[in-house]
């Protein structure tokens, strides 16, 4: 609601006097919120106390979003103030406790404040990659339904189950796309814990030995996630970090 508050007050500041290059000024990219989490305390390489790796910066701001860092140990208030400066959030990748670290905390605050907002018809999307994506599965469920599998640096393809050409993630894909995801082993996976497929209905999956991953966006609410890093070639390794605190 304070977003479509906030677009009325600047719409009504034009009618009543702003010059008429006002509407021409305004900077419509999607300002989009990046969650920090905490450096890992056997990281040689950390710096500070939490980060944000460059990666996903990037690929925001490469398809024209503005991104805000979002970062840990602030208080409700402050993360409710930042909710509704923002158009999305995102949950990146990582290797934190995603049931007690500082991470999940605010996560779960965004995560509920959404679910409020959108029920209130303010569409506010949250996605989560990686580290993200086990982080969703936790907020959901309210445990964690993980289980130990070999994807270290390791590309594999999807296999699409039934009905995910029609779903809310994949049905604009373009088709020769769609082709490549389930034929060529082109989607970077650097976790050891996956979700098996007997936990939830899924639009599609990724196969190392009998275990699988998955791509999840929700029924009702604006809530997406991949396993895999969309943001990282198959071949990369982790980049460095964008923030430091």
């Amino acid at each position: 609601m304070y977003r479509q508050v906030l677009v009325l007050a600047v719409f009504a500041a034009c009618l009543c006097g702003f010059p008429a290059s006002c509407a021409r000024n305004l900077n419509y990219r999607p300002i989009i919120g990046i969650l920090a989490q905490e450096n890992l305390e056997e990281d040689p390489h950390a710096q500070g106390t939490s980060y944000i790796a460059a990666s996903y910066v990037k690929h925001l701001e490469s398809a024209g979003a503005r991104v805000v860092p979002i970062r840990i140990n602030r208080t409700e208030e402050e993360y409710e103030t930042l909710f509704n400066a923002i158009n999305g959030l995102l949950l990146p990748g990582g290797n934190v406790d995603i049931e007690t670290s500082q991470f999940t905390r605010a996560a779960r605050i965004f995560y509920e404040l959404a679910l409020k907002a959108n029920d209130a018809s303010d569409y506010f999307p949250i996605w989560g990659t990686c580290q993200g994506f086990q982080q969703f599965t936790v907020l959901t469920s309210n445990k964690n339904l993980l289980t130990l599998t070999d994807t270290k640096a390791v590309a594999l393809p999807l296999t699409f189950s039934p009905g995910a050409q029609n779903s809310r993630l994949f049905k604009k894909f373009p088709k020769d796309v769609l082709q490549s995801l389930a034929e060529e082993n082109i989607t970077s996976n650097f976790h050891s814990w996956s979700l098996s497929t007997q936990h939830i209905d899924i639009p599609s999956t990724l196969y190392s030995g009998t275990l699988r991953r998955v791509h999840l966006s929700g029924l009702r609410n604006p809530a997406w996630s991949t396993r895999s890093p969309p943001s990282k070639p198959p071949s990369t390794q982790p980049t460095s970090s964008f923030l430091k605190q």
